[in-house]
């Protein structure tokens, strides 16, 4: 016997009060119409649970389950349980969802398992600090993927105005405490379908605990000022919660925040990211050593040398063994920020050992490292196609390991190109797979060394690729190197010709 053929005969019974003797698509339209007012009382639930009859009625129909209304107020389990059980209850139909919270904090998490269930949502209605309605029916969204948002980013403002549970304890808001206007945006190609971004004005990033894992490919994380220090633990938890996450934008600010404690960071598996950006952190260690990234393509460093101890790490400390590296620089280089160029060193290892990543492209603007750093990536980024720095400190040690060097029973390719004569063994070359280099305000490089290894490099280079046996340059960039003169300029071009570009 069928749901409705059961309600109908419930109906049907002698003594059976007034109101269940009306025929279910009467039930139907009167609790349709209860549902559609927003109320916190699960209206649906509520409904099923007066008796046998009405509670099949309410599981008939998916027209009753269509509002989802969620309530910063309820504890943030109960509001997932429900968004999702609405979602599935109605199922085929489209379904609108209406937040009402009153900090900018909870509108994600109460959003998060609405996130992956997109395709049959034609409305969101944001009420309380933050008023918004987004009607999804207007854009031609591409419905055949769950998860219409394409770009997620978030402003975090500090987390000064937040109480001990994680949102903020002052409900009290100005349109200056509101950086993001809209959270929701449309931008995208005039040929192709719209793309969807949320931004996100937050005192603090959500709990991991009040997340449900949301599917977006990108994300971008920016501190709104000086009045933020970095919380890597919370950014770090936060991040297990985009399992999907292909680009990831971090920037903050050169300050030190909390000291991080052993046992408090974990890494996180982002199986595929393939791009990562770290801007103006003092935890640029933390954040790359807790990453683990084994699609990661392109890093990208930007301005985290800093002139000061960094003393955020005391967990370093305590680790034994020490890790592999973490002793000083035997080559005793010169550096203004010794303790960043360390910390940016020994975060780049542990990427590198843990997620033995094919890092294609590596650009450090105003990030630099230890000398022996530099050796150390160099020996085992047999991918890297493009390398660029920018207001480095590194001397002349570091541009020579661009030149070939010898090197004893290696494999084919640009590692073992053995002359006939020459019995020792073979030569090699670091970065084997480098076509692209930019050298841009390093002051402390000699031109007599960037000639002599950007030479003897191309010689070896452009005869193995003429033999199809390695890659070469095709570009070559060197600006505003102060040591790097006319002279110089015309004893490359010899050998690069158009390759080089001084300007």
């Amino acid at each position: 016997m069928t749901t409705t053929m059961a309600a109908t005969n419930t109906a049907r019974l002698p003594g059976t009060p007034p109101i269940c003797r009306l025929p279910p698509e009467l039930l139907i339209e009167i609790f349709v119409s209860c549902c559609d007012d927003p109320s916190d009382e699960l209206t649906p639930v509520v409904l099923g649970q007066v008796c046998r009859y009405w509670k099949d009625i309410t599981h008939l129909s998916p027209r009753i389950w269509q509002h989802i209304y969620l309530y910063e107020h309820h504890p943030i389990s109960i509001s997932h349980d429900q968004a999702l059980w609405w979602i599935y209850q109605s199922s085929p139909l489209p379904f609108d969802v209406r937040i009402e919270a009153h900090t900018m904090d909870m509108i994600l998490p109460l959003l998060s398992p609405v996130l992956s269930q997109m395709s049959r949502l034609q409305k969101c209605i944001i009420t309380g600090t933050h008023q918004e309605i987004f009607a999804f029916t207007q854009y031609d969204f591409d419905r055949g993927r769950e998860c219409l948002v394409d770009e997620l980013s978030i402003l975090v403002k500090g987390i000064s105005a937040l109480g001990t549970v994680g949102t903020n304890a002052d409900s009290d808001s100005s349109d200056s405490d509101r950086p993001y206007s809209n959270i929701f945006r449309v931008h995208g190609p005039s040929d192709g379908p719209p793309e969807l971004s949320l931004h996100l004005s937050v005192y603090a990033l959500p709990l991991a605990s009040a997340m449900k894992p949301i599917p977006i490919t990108s994300l971008c994380i920016t501190e709104f000022s000086l009045d933020v220090t970095t919380d890597v633990v919370r950014m770090l938890n936060f991040l297990k919660c985009t399992p999907l996450l292909e680009t990831l934008h971090f920037a903050g600010w050169p300050q030190e925040g909390e000291p991080i404690l052993a046992g408090s960071l974990f890494p996180v598996h982002l199986p595929r990211l393939r791009i990562l950006l770290v801007r103006s952190t003092c935890s640029v260690r933390a954040i790359l050593s807790h990453i683990d990234a084994p699609a990661l393509e392109e890093l990208y460093l930007e301005h985290t040398n800093v002139d000061f101890e960094l003393r955020t790490e005391p967990y370093v400390a305590q680790q034994a063994p020490p890790e592999e590296g973490e002793s000083d620089d035997e080559a005793h280089d010169f550096s203004q920020s010794p303790w960043s160029d360390h910390a940016t060193g020994m975060g780049l290892r542990a990427l590198l050992k843990r997620s033995r990543p094919p890092l294609q492209v590596l650009h450090m603007d105003y990030a630099d490292m230890r000398t022996k750093d530099f050796r150390w990536c160099f020996d085992r980024l047999d991918r890297l196609r493009e390398f660029r720095i920018v207001g480095s400190d590194m001397s002349d040690r570091v541009v020579g390991m661009l030149a070939p060097y010898r090197r004893r029973w290696l494999a084919f390719g640009l590692a073992n190109l053995k002359e006939a004569d020459d019995p020792r063994g073979s030569w090699a070359v670091r970065l084997p797979s480098l076509t692209k280099l930019e050298i841009w305000q390093c002051q402390r490089v000699s031109g007599d060394a960037l000639v002599q290894a950007l030479q003897e490099r191309v010689r070896l280079t452009d005869w193995a690729a003429e033999e199809g046996r390695g890659q070469t340059m095709e570009s070559v960039g060197i600006v505003g190197c102060s040591e790097f003169l006319v002279q110089h300029e015309q004893e490359l071009s010899g050998i690069l010709g158009g390759r080089l570009r001084t300007t």
